[in-house]
């Protein structure tokens, strides 16, 4: 596709190699932040090749019968790990048309209750396998390797773009890496279940520092803009589309907008999407987001955090972190955490209480 037919600029991540391109490429990439908040990112050096091989691979998984999709079901991790079927997930409280994948970092957690003030630490754990597509380990943790890397330096890279030392988050997501990949499987809208095939995914913004998203060719994917409403993010070959999240309009105490957007499969796609998104958050184990040093012209536009009565940000990390599992995943939410989930039900999300 031309890049003249889209609705969103592309930067390419490799001329942050080159010092002859290195100063051009912060200048957009800080236009891009504040005043676009989308863009395809390309240049990024992760091998299509490899990409393919994991979703032919996650394809098998979904192609499975229910039973054995579901005996990985997110319902049995209270890490929030594992299958989700289409309808089990949550979008402002309405049902998203989906089936998914959730796998985070590889890593042994205990259990805490959710009166435990840190019971966030839960986001920690195992993943869920299906025992009969067993190469899908190997695969989706080395992909989810190589997308942290490209997410760190991208994220570096912001931080230099508003003028900071580029180590200036390095606090934040050093130590166990908080991320989360995800592999989704949008069925094509029959018509069969009426308007509810619609919505893919409902309008939301991402709780992480960012989101780094292949989609196929199929298409679905809307961004809300300030002057043009929702425009399509039309799939552009091989790159990603990236778009800010929460922690970075925390951190820059507004400067950066974590941005909407949803995913709609219109009536008459008589074909499946499929996508991959990847989400860089911060380490669990620091408490409070910190503000950013902005220069002081930057300083003057921060708009300071966005306040939505059904998408409350927190600046306690892992709070904001765990508070969109609870409410997307309500049978995993009502079976580990009871009491937040009667909260949910009862105000349509949870408050920051520890």
């Amino acid at each position: 596709m031309s890049t003249d037919n889209l609705n969103l600029p592309v930067i390419d991540l490799s001329e942050l190699d080159n010092e002859n391109t290195r100063a051009d490429f912060y200048r957009k990439l800080r236009h891009m932040a504040r005043d676009v908040g989308f863009f395809y990112l390309v240049g990024h050096g992760v091998d299509p090749a490899e990409r393919d091989d994991l979703l032919q691979t996650a394809k098998r998984f979904f192609a499975l019968p229910q039973d054995a999709k579901d005996k990985i079901s997110m319902d049995n991790s209270p890490h929030f790990r594992g299958y989700t079927k289409l309808g089990n997930e949550n979008t402002r409280n309405k049902a998203d048309y989906r089936e998914q994948l959730d796998i985070g970092e590889e890593v042994p957690s205990d259990v805490l209750p959710e009166e435990d003030p840190r019971f966030y630490l839960n986001l920690h754990g195992p993943n869920l396998w299906p025992a009969e597509v067993p190469e899908l380990k190997e695969k989706a943790l080395a992909y989810q390797d190589k997308m942290h890397s490209v997410a760190v330096k991208l994220l570096r890279a912001f931080v230099v773009a508003l003028g900071l030392p580029e180590d200036s988050l390095d606090e934040l997501i050093n130590g166990v890496p908080r991320q989360l990949l995800k592999i989704v499987h949008y069925p094509a809208n029959t018509g069969e279940d009426g308007e509810a095939q619609q919505q893919g995914c409902g309008p939301h913004k991402d709780s992480d520092f960012m989101a780094l998203l292949w989609q196929d060719e199929t298409g679905g994917l809307q961004v809300l803009t300030d002057d043009k409403g929702w425009v399509d993010a039309a799939p552009l070959k091989d790159s990603f589309i990236v778009n800010i999240g929460e922690l970075l309009e925390l951190t820059t105490n507004g400067y950066l907008i974590a941005n909407v957007h949803q995913v709609v499969m219109k009536p008459g796609t008589n074909k499946a999407r499929y996508s991959i998104p990847y989400f860089l958050s911060a380490n669990l184990d620091v408490k409070e987001v910190p503000l950013l040093p902005l220069p002081a012209e930057l300083q003057a536009q921060a708009r300071g955090p966005t306040s939505d009565p059904l998408n409350p940000l927190f600046r306690d990390v892992g709070i904001n972190a765990i508070k969109s599992r609870l409410r997307a995943h309500k049978n995993t939410t009502k079976k580990f955490y009871p009491e937040h989930y009667a909260e949910i039900e009862k105000r349509g999300t949870t408050r920051g209480r520890y």
